[in-house]
């Protein structure tokens, strides 16, 4: 069971193997002589700090190539790219003021390790399990899995710096490095304001009603089937559909009105309601994500957007399981109950809500996620969670014309058991269901039923 003390590196012993080491009066005077780069963290990237005491926070793009990846080249890549967010090579520093805190001295290639690969899923499965360490930094791991038929590229970040689209960003400022050292089509907007405020100032502008509704979910016995596990590994389940599916998925929604997020949230739904078998009556809450981006960029997809940085969001969408047994069915309920919270403005709420709470004290954002944690733990309830993501652009994870791409998805956060972290992505119209669970609380074998399941429910190619 993890403890939430109200500083969490505070409440260590000192020879705990995750306690900083105490710093030689020589280095604490070289620091006060060589002061380095701090960029205040705002509200949303230290509740997405606090949010590792509920899980592994690390998002993770995994990119495979028909060829052999540079790693020099790569090594370089990754110099520029952090030259321009000098926040990826940085450490998250606790205390009154919150702030990303740089590492001087560290080679950029140092970030880039080669493990080689027999081709299996295992090794893959390995490498997806180790998180991103935000409070020791840096903020980015980069690692080619070398395999004999080409390579697997894994990018690795912590949510605390960005979010899945500020993933996007990233790959996409590395590939363009790697692909033309000299030239970048944009550079990324790394800036030092990682604030909401913006989002804000947008919303203000153009008027959207700022209504005010419930944010969080009421407690319910609604969860994965689990045991008790004192260690846990970060595990997740991975379907990668041919595009047929998609096109099916497309047609359904066209064929009802509704979206692919509504189709895939459906089919989520009745998956649930069939592990879980919850009794009927009582409105189950499933977390979906929301890109704040929409409201700043207006036209602009987020998957083009050049910020790095979080601007997402999650709500509830609550169904009841009474009689609903058809896709078309599960459907239409959760049309209904999307079109009432897209016409309260969930997003923005959880917006005015973080920047409300977030600039009163660190403390306070420990004590929320700490609360939140005893509410799981005393309910044995933590809601599933959804992120559409959406579609990887070509551009995204264009590196070289000798690197053709075979493949890419996001692999989000794990949240532990009893939650479960389903995350959808769209590469060459073909759907990746990456589903992060802690194993082995949650088995291996159980969740790939559930995964077999959840295809099953997708509208038939």
């Amino acid at each position: 069971m993890l403890i939430f003390p109200v500083k969490i590196r505070d409440s260590l012993p000192t020879d705990h193997p995750e306690m900083p080491a105490q710093m030689p009066p020589e280095t604490k005077k070289k620091d006060r002589e060589n002061p380095v780069s701090r960029i205040p963290a705002p509200p949303m990237d230290q509740f997405n700090y606090a949010l590792s005491g509920l899980g592994d926070q690390s998002i993770r793009m995994v990119v495979s190539f028909g060829g052999t990846v540079d790693a020099a080249r790569l090594g370089a890549a990754l110099g520029e790219v952090m030259r321009e967010a000098p926040v990826l090579n940085s450490r998250f520093v606790e205390g009154n003021t919150p702030c990303w805190e740089g590492l001087p001295g560290r080679v950029p290639a140092s970030f880039i390790s080669i493990v080689p690969s027999s081709g299996s899923d295992h090794d893959l499965g390995r490498l997806l399990a180790v998180p991103v360490d935000s409070a020791a930094g840096p903020q980015i791991r980069v690692t080619i899995l070398r395999g004999i038929g080409g390579d697997t590229l894994c990018i690795t970040v912590h949510h605390a710096v960005m979010d899945a689209h500020g993933l996007f960003s990233c790959t996409r400022a590395l590939a363009e490095y790697y692909r033309c050292p000299e030239r970048r089509d944009a550079p990324l907007n790394a800036t030092s304001d990682r604030s909401l405020e913006k989002v804000l100032a947008s919303v203000q502008a153009g008027g959207i009603p700022k209504t005010h509704m419930d944010l969080h979910p009421p407690p319910t016995g609604w969860a994965f089937p689990c045991s008790q596990s004192a260690n846990l590994t970060r595990s997740f389940a991975i379907r990668t559909l041919p595009a047929s599916y998609l096109a099916a998925v497309k047609q359904k929604g066209k064929e009802k009105g509704a979206t692919v997020n509504d189709v895939l949230l459906s089919a989520y739904f009745l998956a649930l309601f069939a592990t879980i078998q919850p009794d009927g009556g009582q409105p189950l809450p499933v977390m979906v994500s929301l890109d704040l981006r929409r409201y700043r960029d207006k036209a602009q997809p987020a998957s083009l957007s050049e910020d790095l940085s979080n601007q997402s969001v999650a709500f509830p969408v609550m169904v009841a399981p009474d009689g609903i047994c058809s896709l078309e069915a599960m459907m239409e309920r959760v049309q209904n109950e999307m079109n009432y919270r897209k016409a309260h403005n969930p997003g923005i709420d959880s917006a005015l809500d973080l920047d409300a709470f977030g600039y009163a004290d660190f403390m306070g954002i420990q004590e929320r996620v700490r609360a939140m944690k005893q509410e799981y733990l005393q309910y044995r309830a933590n809601p599933p969670f959804l992120a559409n993501i959406g579609v990887i652009p070509d551009k995204t994870v264009d590196f070289s014309p000798d690197l053709p791409v075979l493949g890419a998805y996001i692999a989000g956060i794990v949240i532990d058991p009893p939650g479960i972290t389903l995350g959808v992505t769209t590469f060459k119209d073909r759907l990746t269901l990456a589903m992060g669970y802690g194993s082995p609380a949650i088995s291996r074998e159980s969740m790939e039923r559930f995964m077999d399941l959840l295809v099953g429910y997708l509208p038939a190619p």
